[in-house]
């Protein structure tokens, strides 16, 4: 049976959202997809409850520790569909964003990923963060790997995301691919539902603008590069 997409989350003590968020996107996939849970060494019910789904298209992986972005390697490293999707645990799908999105890139060849408009949703113990509200509805895509729907041959090219970084990844992977020529639409659809929290790692501002300015600081390093040996 074709593998048609292949959609990883990396997670770590995500007991408190997890079941919801298999439940928002496992009814929206093929019989043949795949889905790939890789647990970061937690210690809350996480493995439970993944298990408790009972659906063989849902493997659960260990990490062992290493990190998120490493965890989301291991799943890359797995995956065999023709389109990737990363869902983080907390996260969700809104109905009828994947069949959308992979029937655009089954009409358009030539384009490497889709992406639909983010949607926040603040829990009642979110830290106030009042940068995120402004993401409402609009298009990220510079920023979060979440909204997007990807051909897994354009993450070949583009590498796997830094291990190194703990924050600024995706900043970092997208990049990336865009410096690999990367085409990218935009979808007027809904693609991803963004929860806000008290225990988001991007809670913590201070490390998130390091991470950016890591992502930044990389890139500039790899046009240097690239003008050296042109």
């Amino acid at each position: 049976m074709t593998i048609r997409t292949s959609v990883i989350t990396a997670v770590r003590d995500g007991a408190n959202f997890i079941a919801e968020a298999i439940r928002s996107a496992l009814p929206q996939l093929e019989p043949g997809d795949e889905w790939f849970v890789i647990n970061d060494h937690s210690t809350d019910e996480t493995s439970t409850i993944v298990k408790s789904f009972g659906d063989p298209r849902i493997q659960l992986l260990d990490a062992q520790g290493r990190g998120m972005s490493a965890a989301r390697n291991d799943g890359l490293q797995k995956a065999q569909g023709e389109y990737v999707a990363f869902l983080d645990h907390d996260d969700l799908w809104p109905p009828g964003r994947h069949a959308a999105m992979r029937a655009r890139l089954d009409a358009m060849p030539a384009i490497d990923a889709v992406v639909g408009r983010l949607r926040v949703r603040f829990e009642p113990d979110a830290v106030a963060v009042e940068d995120y509200r402004k993401f409402d509805g609009q298009y990220v895509k510079d920023a979060n790997v979440g909204p997007f729907l990807f051909r897994r041959s354009i993450i070949r090219r583009g590498g796997d995301f830094a291990a190194d970084m703990p924050h600024g990844e995706d900043v970092d992977f997208i990049r990336r691919l865009k410096e690999c020529g990367m085409q990218i639409e935009l979808m007027d659809i809904d693609s991803l539902i963004y929860r806000r929290h008290a225990t988001n790692v991007t809670n913590d501002r201070a490390a998130m603008r390091g991470g950016v300015f890591d992502a930044l600081r990389r890139k500039l390093a790899r046009a240097r590069t690239r003008t050296d040996n042109a």
